[in-house]
């Protein structure tokens, strides 16, 4: 039997999971990660955190399935966006800026103006979000130049884990069609759009990579640390959106994929890429498959949601359930299933710290709208959860406005666990939510593209093909779609009521933090 190993690292944490060559999971393993918030609207994390729980998670992991020397490759899938300077020493220089952090929006309007809209999107694909890379390297080059100066490159998180491995300086075209950097067309970097920000050619990553390509091989040091053999092959790996799509299966037009985890994701797989020119913060994205493009629709805060909820009005049940080994999701979910479709009016807007698509505005907050005296715990469990399919469903409409079809939407991450949140994704999208054997799309994705470097699978479609099956196929029940449409219109009128007391309330804060 062949193993493969595949790492997915997240935001909230470090997941590794062991899988063989049919896409039986041997073992996983989990750490989880801290966020740091010095200030409203930047969100950071520091690397060697990173690098602990990845090493806890793939000993974890190794020690549970018993057959680490056996794993013959590992695979990546990671978060997206984030920016690590890294010195000549091969050391991070300070925090790594993650894909929530909000600080470089006055960038982004510095690079609006040294760029016309439409040679933005003919190379990038893309209008510039303050998440992406280059106006974080303008906000580090203006804000602290003594790093910005120091720097001999700049990784993704995922990049930065597999040259801890390796020693090896490497990126790839999924990840990098974020940094607004990439001719994503043609699938290497834009020297042109770098000149023209005074970013430095020689930090991007000399080496860009397919997804399914070599970056380098396991370190003795590391190898022997987590009990796996030296020298295995390490794939370059993906973001976290394409490679959630690999282990979704969505590897060709005409699939659309959900992910909840911390973030929300409506992913699409094209033939070409997918441009929207209204500015709605769709992102155009080269898929994990090599000859593919793909697109997705990001909601910062859905999963992040309701784990506010689970951390705010429940830390004492948590508490009580973990004694007793039960999961609180599992008792949030119970309650939100006793309340009626539509949470009789409750209304919930997940945008904690801005959002993305479709409303692309950092001052944007979280909001309940319609609590009434009749509302208790049910109806706030369930409204959230609501809420966040709402965010979603936002980019579902998108797709539809350009024509495509969207009957089938492959579910995966928290949203796709729960019976009830599968349901709630059919009646509010109005389409079948099917998930597969694997629960766990990012790990599946990079143990896909492991078994793919190593050369035991011809490309990540055989991949797909041999590991992946349909689980569950939850259909939308008519009356609740009637149910969800009226209150889906109610939700896409309150943004634009609020957006200038927004804007007010952002500036109040400003000056007092």
């Amino acid at each position: 039997m062949a193993y493969f190993m595949g790492i997915d690292a997240g935001t909230s944490g470090i997941k590794a999971a062991v899988i063989d060559e049919k896409g039986k999971i041997a073992a996983i393993g989990y750490e989880e990660c801290d966020i740091i918030t010095p200030r409203p609207g930047w969100v950071e994390q520091d690397p060697e955190d990173w690098w602990k729980a990845c090493g806890s998670a793939v000993k974890q992991a190794v020690a549970k399935s018993g057959v680490g020397k056996e794993i013959k490759g590992i695979g990546f899938s990671g978060q997206m966006q984030g920016c690590v300077l890294m010195g000549k020493d091969g050391k991070a220089l300070g925090n790594c800026l993650i894909w929530l952090d909000q600080r470089s929006t006055p960038q982004v309007r510095e690079i609006e103006g040294l760029m016309s809209e439409e040679e933005m999107l003919s190379i990038t694909g893309s209008s510039c979000l303050n998440s992406y890379w280059a106006p974080k390297l303008l906000w580090l080059k203006q804000n602290k130049p003594e790093d910005f100066e120091k720097a001999a490159s700049v990784l993704f998180p995922k990049d930065y884990l597999r040259f801890r491995m390796t020693g090896e300086i490497s990126s790839e075209v999924s990840d990098a069609s974020l940094s607004f950097l990439l001719d994503v067309p043609g699938r290497k970097w834009s020297r042109r759009i770098a000149e023209k920000l005074g970013i430095p050619a020689y930090l991007l990553p000399e080496r860009l990579l397919e997804s399914q390509e070599t970056a380098g091989y396991l370190r003795e040091s590391t190898a022997e640390d987590w009990g796996l053999k030296p020298g295995i092959p390490v794939a370059a790996g993906a973001g976290d959106q394409p490679a959630g799509g690999v282990g979704m299966g969505i590897v060709s037009e005409g699939i659309i994929g959900s992910t909840i985890g911390t973030s929300g994701v409506i992913f699409g797989c094209t033939d070409k890429p997918f441009v929207d020119r209204k500015k709605r913060a769709v992102m155009s994205m080269c898929h994990a498959v090599p000859d593919k493009w793909c697109f997705l629709g990001l909601a910062l805060a859905s999963g992040g949601s309701f784990k506010w909820v689970r951390d705010t009005l429940f830390a004492d049940k948590k508490a009580e359930m973990a004694a007793k080994g039960l999961d609180i999701y599992d008792y949030m979910t119970g309650l939100a299933g006793k309340a009626a479709p539509g949470s009789e009016g409750l209304t919930f807007l997940p945008y904690f710290n801005g959002d993305k698509t479709p409303i692309n505005d950092e001052n944007a907050r979280a909001v309940f709208f319609g609590l009434s005296y009749r509302h208790g715990l049910e109806a706030m469990c369930r409204s959230v959860m609501e809420g966040v399919t709402f965010s979603l469903r936002d980019t579902i409409e998108i797709c539809r406005e350009e024509g495509m079809q969207v009957n089938e939407v492959r579910a995966a991450g928290g949203g796709a666990k729960s019976a009830l949140w599968r349901q709630i994704q059919a009646d509010i999208y109005n389409a079948r939510v099917i998930t597969t054997n694997m629960e766990e799309s990012g790990c599946a994705a990079g143990a896909i593209m492991a078994a793919v470097t190593t050369g035991y699978f011809k490309d990540i479609r055989e991949g797909c093909g041999e590991i992946l099956r349909i689980q569950e196929v939850t259909e939308p029940i008519p009356e609740n779609v009637k149910i969800y449409d009226e209150y889906y219109e109610t939700y896409r009128r309150l943004y634009p009521a609020l957006k200038e007391g927004y804007a007010r309330q952002a500036e109040i804060v400003a000056r007092y933090f």
